[in-house]
């Protein structure tokens, strides 16, 4: 091959890899912008940041003060002075009308909750409509024009192991940009219950969904998203040695946030569900007690005190009755009572699993609101 034949043969081939690279980039382009990316584009928009301020007392010295007693070397005159924390959590609107779902707790300690801060740069003020404690669920509102909600998906239909994408705004006060962070990991597990002793007693914190999706302070209340752009859970705590992110976060599931979210803006706040009985773990009964109530069980709890007003008297539950399941559910002790009944509302069915004297059947009535 001559010197001008190997060139020719060279720019030919040199020209074909460029073509080649041309006509592969608009499928390269295109593979980019897949699932996780299209769900991003959806929800991101609708995440905001949740600006509270909580005031302090602090003491001081008095300035005009100090040189003069520190002639006499005595003691200056300390003043208290308010000193103002911002804090930032995040949030996301579910609806056009404004409203906006966050965790209680970021709200929880606030003197004020002053304002949101959405992707697109906006500052809007905002007004506290309600909250429930017990689920960890606060609901603001927001006026504005064009506010861009995210679909709310469904969190019983959940699949181990498909995307889960953490959108929020941890250290928000450090990183002064209005666009929330995206992490990416998984459903790891479902219907997962944290012990009582998170919340303190006063939280419910089961049926949680877990997630390897890193979860870092200021991500509370932000939205788990699935590979559909829809809500499926809030982002609401970590299990962590450190304080950051391993691998083992919590969301809220989407149904319950749903519900609450409706409880609060037809109600003004979450009405409080009442069956009208306590009870007493049978582990914990002594021998001759459990005797006198004809208790036939190991396990479960003992219905000790009832109101015969109440829709569970009146579907013909009496005490000593011993509940062994609700809806489904095994019941081992008071606290997997406490956790059900805690996750109903007002006209749910519930279905109590009875032992009365070693004979088992089943008491059926609805949740009523408990008032004063």
């Amino acid at each position: 091959m001559n010197k001008r034949a190997f060139c020719f043969s060279a720019f030919a081939l040199s020209a074909f890899g460029v073509l080649s690279a041309l006509a592969q980039q608009p499928a390269i382009d295109q593979s980019r912008q897949n699932a996780i990316v299209r769900a991003i584009g959806k929800a991101a928009p609708g995440v905001v940041s949740v600006n509270v301020i909580q005031v302090e007392a602090e003491r001081v010295l008095d300035p005009f003060s100090r040189d003069f007693w520190d002639l006499f070397n005595a003691r200056p005159k300390v003043l208290l002075r308010e000193k103002q924390l911002n804090s930032v959590g995040s949030g996301f609107f579910i609806d056009n009308a404004g409203h906006i779902v966050t965790n209680y707790h970021v709200v929880e300690d606030a003197d004020k909750v002053a304002s949101v801060t959405l992707a697109d740069g906006r500052v809007l003020d905002v007004e506290l409509v309600g909250a429930d404690k017990r689920t960890d669920i606060a609901l603001l509102r927001a006026k504005g024009a064009n506010l861009p909600s995210i679909a709310l998906g469904d969190s019983n239909n959940l699949l181990i192991g498909e995307w889960a994408i953490a959108i929020g705004n941890p250290f928000g006060v450090l990183i002064e940009d209005p666009h929330p962070t995206v992490s990416v990991g998984v459903v790891s597990a479902n219907h997962r219950r944290i012990s009582p002793s998170i919340g303190e007693g006063e939280r419910l914190y089961q049926d949680m969904i877990q997630t390897d999706a890193a979860i870092n302070p200021g991500n509370s209340g932000g939205p788990l998203v699935n590979a559909n752009g829809e809500a499926i859970g809030v982002n609401t705590m970590i299990f962590s040695p450190s304080g950051g992110s391993v691998g083992l976060g919590f969301a809220i599931p989407i149904n319950r946030v749903r519900r609450v979210a409706q409880e609060i803006i037809q109600f003004g706040h979450r009405r409080d569900p009442w069956a009208g009985f306590k009870v007493e773990d049978v582990a914990g009964l002594h021998s001759d007690f459990r005797a006198q109530l004809g208790v036939a069980v190991d396990t479960g709890c003992v219905v000790v005190n009832l109101l015969t007003t109440s829709p569970a008297y009146q579907a013909g539950l009496r005490p000593g009755d011993v509940i062994l399941g609700i809806n489904g559910q095994r019941v081992d002790t008071s606290v997997d009572l406490d956790f059900a009944f805690w996750n109903l509302f007002v006209g749910d069915p519930v279905t109590l699993d009875i032992d009365r004297g070693g004979q088992r059947s089943q008491i059926h009535f609805r949740i009523e609101e408990l008032t004063q």
